[in-house]
């Protein structure tokens, strides 16, 4: 699962290497770029990948990990060996058109939560970003409500963020932790933001990947935690049943999509792979999987306790969500990724 922001250099680096990555498929198949192995890539081969070929006699290969600056070296060198995508909304939503090819979905359109479906980005698991604690540590008094992550006084301990992007619900969950109501949070205060983290910046700890935040909440390495959905699945799955969801709160949400390169011989087979892998079924499959939210309404709900307690979409849940603004991150992405970038190396 996800992201990591690209540098000018980097993307330099892979224009000279792109069409080396693999060798391209046949007329017959299709290559799909996703994050790497996990339970995440583990249940797109499951829940989509297997499926279609068996359907279609189509031949599907995972390449990875995905990565937007290689993606846009392999279209502007004209060497696509990618045919489908997965990356987070935002990012699609500012290349569309120009790196990516529009995704047309017909009837499939309404299944998808409302505003999360771009021309050119097709949703396929949402993710929350949960306020989770140790409860060995915080016993009898947990925390309660987001407000409690950056108040050091009231709840001493380590506190651990993923810090590659912060375009997950990072910025989102401390302006709403500072009492911003859900429907004005953009434009982002940015400021205001870095000014909670600050509040707690000698207990904070901030990870460079997904896989290292875990490990060190595992490990006994923090006390508190601000982490998407699809890792504290995987924590948990894991067996740190010591660590809680705070119920009740405001849960920032993202999502990553699947998306057709511009320039693959094979677009019109790739949109075909998504429309499958978008179904209800094929939704709750790799959501039941991996830990996200599935990106059909239609899909079934969690059936797991360990599903049910990181549900995005559960019952009585509406008034908690608050879906992330692709098209303002998309629009705004560089200065934002600046300032964070500037706080967290500071």
């Amino acid at each position: 699962m996800r992201r990591r922001i690209p540098t000018l250099l980097s993307a330099a680096l892979l224009l000279t290497t792109a069409g080396c990555a693999i060798s391209e498929g046949g007329s017959n198949s299709l290559v799909f770029a996703s994050y790497g192995q996990g339970a995440y890539q583990a249940g797109q081969r499951a829940a989509w990948l297997d499926p279609y070929e068996q359907q279609t006699g189509t031949t599907v290969t995972i390449d990875g990990p995905s990565s937007n600056a290689k993606l846009k070296a392999m279209v502007e060198a004209g060497k696509v060996t990618w045919d489908v995508v997965d990356t987070d909304a935002s990012a699609a939503a500012a290349v569309c058109g120009s790196l990516l090819e529009p995704v047309d979905m017909g009837a499939q359109a309404a299944g998808f939560p409302e505003g999360s479906l771009t021309d050119c980005g097709v949703p396929d698991a949402f993710f929350g970003m949960m306020l989770m604690y140790d409860s060995k540590v915080y016993g009898k008094n947990p925390p309660a409500k987001l407000a409690d992550f950056f108040d050091p006084k009231q709840f001493p301990g380590r506190r651990i963020i993923y810090g590659g992007d912060p375009s997950v619900g990072t910025i989102e969950a401390a302006l709403l932790a500072d009492g911003v109501p859900r429907d004005k949070l953009y434009p982002l205060d940015m400021r205001r933001a870095l000014r909670m983290y600050d509040r707690i910046r000698p207990q904070l700890s901030i990870t460079s990947t997904y896989g290292d935040q875990q490990q060190r909440m595992a490990g006994g390495q923090a006390d508190m935690a601000l982490i998407v959905s699809a890792r504290a699945f995987s924590l948990l799955k894991a067996g740190a049943t010591n660590w809680k969801v705070v119920p009740g709160i405001p849960v920032p949400v993202t999502w990553d999509v699947l998306v057709v390169p511009k320039g693959t011989a094979r677009a019109e087979e790739a949109k075909k792979l998504i429309r499958f892998a978008s179904q209800p079924a094929q939704a709750a499959d790799f959501a039941a999987r991996a830990g996200v939210g599935p990106a059909n309404t239609a899909a079934p709900a969690a059936r797991s306790e360990i599903g049910r307690q990181l549900d995005i979409w559960g019952e009585g849940k509406e008034d908690l969500r608050v879906l992330s603004n692709v098209r303002y991150w998309a629009a705004n992405r560089p200065e934002l990724v600046k300032a964070w970038s500037d706080w967290t190396t500071g």
